[in-house]
């Protein structure tokens, strides 16, 4: 499994998977407001996904997230979902690494989630406990009627180690 950026092939693929979990997040593949801000998430390399078998575009998304750096040192999980029968295989953990992966400490990282009285939605605010997240303030319902729960991270600024490699230690002073 590889967390690849997503590109214009995907995008079919993508308002796909968003169809498949519309029951939870409420309508979005019909939504122009969608699929612009999708195609501009892949236009700032900011919309990751992971492929069916990790093969090139366009086949099925098992997984795929939306990711602001706008805003930094604050960041955004704007969008997250995987799909049916690839949940329980790391797809969003992977998911997550790879957004944390790119982000420059000290920082904050948000995530708008579900309610934590809405069944369906407590593997998503476990994923996102497990990385660090707590629960903040609620936030508006979701389209399709339930609650919404901010969830935040601080990353705090970790000092560069030194690796025993004279070059490294140069660059550390």
């Amino acid at each position: 499994m590889r967390v690849q950026l997503a590109v214009e092939e995907d995008v079919p693929a993508w308002l796909e998977l968003a169809r498949e979990v519309e029951p939870l997040f409420g309508p979005m593949a019909e939504d122009p407001g969608f699929a612009r801000a999708l195609r501009s998430n892949i236009a700032r390399c900011s919309a990751f996904c992971v492929r069916q078998g990790d093969d090139p575009a366009p086949v099925p998304l098992l997984g795929a997230v939306l990711f602001d750096w706008r805003e930094a040192p604050r960041h955004h999980i704007r969008w997250l979902a995987v799909s049916a029968n690839a949940r329980r295989a790391g797809i969003g953990r992977a998911l997550v690494e790879r957004c944390l992966a790119g982000v420059r400490t000290p920082a904050e990282i948000a995530v708008v989630t579900f309610g934590a009285e809405v069944i369906g939605g407590a593997p998503a605010r476990r994923l996102y406990e497990s990385f660090g997240f707590a629960p903040a303030e609620s936030e508006e319902r979701g389209p399709e009627g339930r609650t919404r729960q901010v969830f935040r991270m601080a990353l705090e600024r970790t000092a560069p180690r030194y690796d025993g490699d004279p070059a490294t230690r140069r660059s550390l002073r």
